[in-house]
């Protein structure tokens, strides 16, 4: 409850906080009527500014020029890398039975290595954005492990599979 108090005062803007005549009270849901329309007034803008930056996202990320089949397939997310290698093409291998998805191999066609921190084997994906560049993709992973490592490859097409074992 002590957490939840200096949570919601940190939190709150500070006008507001300065009308609440207990913190504790205000934390098991009580206040006045005019700080209760203040917190309405702000909750409505907090949620058009989310509004405007989720939109400003969708324009830039799912952006014309990435089919649907490659944008809605490289996703990854909680699946553990098992193998990476490099050369002529960069392939990925997964394990996803932590993840959301059967397909457990990635391959970027032409890859030109952009960024590659070490220690990713073994890691989990996170999160990517894939954006289209002139002559293919390019596409930015953030894994979770040791340093947070990235991978940023430039291809020219990204091939995904489901192996079976």
């Amino acid at each position: 409850m002590e957490w939840n108090f200096r949570y919601k005062a940190e939190n709150l803007p500070q006008k507001i906080v300065e009308q609440i005549a207990d913190i504790r009270v205000f934390t098991l849901g009580y206040c006045t009527r005019e700080v209760m329309l203040q917190l309405k007034k702000l909750s409505a803008e907090n949620r058009r500014e989310m509004e405007r930056v989720s939109n400003e996202y969708r324009e830039v990320i799912i952006a014309p020029g990435i089919p649907d089949e490659i944008r809605n397939r490289v996703q990854f997310h909680d699946c553990t890398v098992t193998e990476l290698l490099t050369g002529d093409e960069v392939l990925i291998r997964f394990d996803t039975r932590g993840g959301f998805t059967n397909i457990n191999k990635l391959t970027l066609v032409a890859p030109e290595i952009i960024k590659q921190d070490g220690g990713i084997v073994g890691t989990y994906w996170l999160y990517q954005e894939l954006y289209r560049i002139d002559n293919g993709y390019e596409l930015h992973v953030l894994f979770d492990g040791e340093n947070m490592p990235e991978l940023i490859v430039r291809c020219a097409d990204i091939l995904v599979v489901e192996e079976r074992g």
